[in-house]
C-alpha cells in the first residue's frame, strides 16, 4: 500500500505518538514536561492556521510526521517566517523515501497557501536530503552547542 499523508488535526489519538517520536530524538529541546507537551501539540492543532502537523501512515500505521510552522527560532531569526520543522520517521521506515515524502507534502501545503518560501533547520551540515531536494544553504550557525545549518526553498 502506498503512503498516505493525513493531518493530524483529523487524528487527535496520535499526539501522544508524536510526542514520543519527537522526544526520542529532541528531548534537550522539549524540555522534562511531556504531557504538557502534549497538551501543547493538542491545542496548536488545525488544519488552516498554522501550525499544520501532517502524518504519513503506511498499511493504517503512522510513521512518520512533519509540521509546516509560521516561525522556529524566532531569538535568532526573527524576520524569518514560515517553516519545515519536525521531520520525523519512526526508525523501522528509514530509508523508504518518507521523509522526501512528507518534504514535498509540507512544499505543497506551503504552495497552496501561497507562501513565498520555507526555512528549516538542520545538523547535517551539507544539507542531506534537503540539498537533494533544492533547499539552499543559507547560513551555519551554533544552537545550543552544535552547529547547524539553515536552509531556504523559494517556493
Amino acid at each position: 500500500m502506498p503512503l498516505q499523508f493525513t493531518y493530524l488535526a483529523d487524528e487527535p489519538d496520535q499526539v501522544t505518538q508524536v510526542i514520543d517520536w519527537w522526544y526520542s530524538i529532541w528531548a534537550d529541546r522539549m524540555g522534562s514536561d511531556l504531557e504538557a507537551a502534549r497538551q501543547q501539540l493538542h491545542n496548536s492543532l488545525g488544519t488552516e492556521e498554522l501550525p499544520i502537523h501532517l502524518l504519513a501512515r503506511i498499511d493504517g500505521e503512522a510513521v512518520g510526521t512533519a509540521t509546516l510552522k509560521l516561525q522556529e527560532l524566532g531569538e535568532l531569526y526573527p524576520d524569518c517566517q514560515y517553516w519545515l520543522g519536525s521531520v520525523f520517521v519512526a526508525e523501522e521506515h528509514r530509508g523508504k523515501q518518507i521523509a522526501a515524502q512528507l518534504v514535498e507534502q509540507i512544499i505543497a501545503l506551503a504552495r497552496a497557501r501561497n507562501l513565498p518560501h520555507l526555512y528549516l533547520q538542520t545538523v547535517n551540515l551539507s544539507g542531506g536530503l534537503y540539498a537533494k531536494l533544492g533547499w539552499q544553504p543559507v547560513e551555519e550557525f551554533d544552537y545550543r552547542g552544535e552547529r547547524t545549518l539553515l536552509m531556504r526553498k523559494i517556493l
